[in-house]
């Protein structure tokens, strides 16, 4: 197999963004068709790309309307989805933080140890475990990383 002895560099910043502030809960963990992805708000966090991506982290935020309603504990999937199906790849929990206007809303951002590499037919779904509302416990989740 021939190997490329040049590096291959990250071409731009790349950011995808989901707001989760009126979202019905899944009920799976398990693999899932493209076709049952909306029926099981499994809801899409990242396009495909021209080049494939590298995604380097993930954050998720309260984001209520209001700005002391709590965040409820909650568990935020992150689905890799290859073209057919969409499996979890992992959970990001949430933990009830009750905010106010001198303390900060939940938030939480997990670092991969090693970078998920997408190739460019793939996309990033995202799902909840428990229903959000906008004026209570709504969610924002973000992916950050680089296209090729």
């Amino acid at each position: 197999m021939p190997v490329t002895p040049t590096p291959i560099f990250v071409q731009a910043p790349l950011i995808g963004y989901l707001d989760m502030s009126a979202q019905t809960a899944c009920t799976t963990r398990g693999k899932t068709a493209t076709a049952s992805l909306a029926a099981a708000n499994i809801v899409q966090l990242l396009a495909t790309t021209t080049n494939g991506c590298r995604i380097d982290s993930f954050q998720v935020n309260a984001c209520s309307t209001s700005i002391t309603a709590a965040s409820a504990a909650n568990l935020v999937g992150i689905w890799i989805w290859d073209g057919t199906n969409a499996q979890l790849y992992t959970e990001i929990a949430v933990s009830a933080i009750t905010p106010s206007t001198t303390t900060a809303a939940f938030t939480t951002t997990v670092t991969l140890t090693n970078p998920l590499v997408l190739p460019s037919t793939h996309r990033l779904y995202a799902s909840v475990t428990v229903t959000t509302t906008a004026s209570t416990t709504a969610l924002q989740v973000f992916a950050f990383g680089g296209s090729y």
